[in-house]
């Protein structure tokens, strides 16, 4: 069973001896689920405070490209892994629509689907797991992934995953999903429990778990998994709220999908969310949840908690696969 730190994120992190201190840290910085949430003081905060890469974690909008542009132009180094609104109506059609292809055109190299990143300041690799997830336990549609990427089955993704992170140039790896892996909790409140239809069960990506599985039997480290998709609020319980911030053993898991994404401030200004995470060679030092103003400022910075999951990760069975719909 998880259990709470108690204690702000700099604690809850890995332990062991932080590198030099006289080194600068590099920042990454994650966007959570957009749904068209997204101010120009929202591009102005990332063009002033200029991390080394902006994460994205999906559902930008539905197929929306003028979205997808106005993420584009903002002037920072960005890496983006498309969620399951980002393919709404293609999944619905399985095949990929006029739109979804002129936003896979448009996005290029910075959609990181089943491909690396290098981030040399963070001393970490970022890899990207298999977009447009809807969670649980079958792709929904085969035929969209085959059409993009060649792949119908879990176990090809999960290879998929693996092939790109053994292209790394760092041991320490950061993977950028949509939803989060399975194994981490089947309650509704846990990070990615599901809350709604039937409430209960995990609904994470078997895929990913599989990856990282056969990742880390490489001798590679997955210092964090960065995902959304699993909303804070939840349906049910009505008015409940799930963990969005875990770590097990040497792995953070950091759902960013605080959902919407502005707020009205109590001075009845706006303010969007943004999570920060500064590193150093190849080391977590700190996670931070921000809130921006309307003038692209951080109003707020606080030390993100996170739950310590016990025991190690549930073994995936690499005999199985996932049906091939849903």
């Amino acid at each position: 069973m998880p259990r709470n730190c108690g204690s702000a994120a700099l604690r809850s992190l890995p332990c062991g001896p932080l590198p030099d201190s006289s080194r600068a840290s590099a920042t990454l910085t994650i966007v959570g689920d957009v749904h068209r949430w997204w101010r120009a003081a929202d591009a102005a905060h990332l063009e002033r405070q200029r991390p080394d890469l902006a994460l994205f974690v999906g559902d930008l909008g539905d197929e929306d490209l003028e979205i997808v542009q106005r993420i584009l132009a903002v002037q920072v180094k960005k890496a983006v892994l498309l969620g399951n609104h980002d393919a709404w109506q293609s999944f619905g059609r399985r095949t990929a629509t006029e739109k979804l292809t002129a936003i896979l055109d448009a996005l290029g190299d910075d959609h990181l689907a089943y491909r690396v990143r290098e981030v040399p300041a963070a001393g970490v690799s970022v890899v990207g797991a298999r977009p447009f997830s809807w969670g649980g336990p079958s792709l929904r549609s085969p035929e969209l992934y085959d059409e993009i990427y060649g792949i119908r089955t879990g176990k090809q993704s999960a290879a998929a995953i693996v092939d790109a992170a053994r292209h790394a140039q760092h041991r320490d790896l950061v993977i950028l999903a949509h939803n989060m892996p399975l194994g981490l909790g089947d309650a509704t409140t846990d990070i990615c429990g599901k809350d709604f239809g039937k409430p209960g069960g995990d609904w994470g990506d078997r895929d990913l778990a599989l990856a990282i599985q056969r990742i880390e039997g490489m001798g590679l480290r997955v210092r964090a998994v960065v995902a959304g998709h699993m909303h804070h609020k939840l349906v049910h319980p009505r008015g409940g709220e799930r963990t969005r911030f875990v770590r097990r053993g040497g792995t953070l898991f950091v759902n960013a999908a605080y959902v919407p994404r502005v707020r009205t401030s109590p001075e009845g200004g706006e303010e969007s969310y943004f999570v920060r995470m500064q590193w150093r060679a190849g080391e977590c030092l700190a996670v931070e949840e921000l809130w921006v103003d309307v003038d692209g400022n951080v109003r707020s910075a606080t030390p993100a908690r996170f739950v310590d999951l016990a025991g190690e990760a549930p073994v995936v069975d690499e005999t199985h696969d996932e049906p091939a719909g849903g």
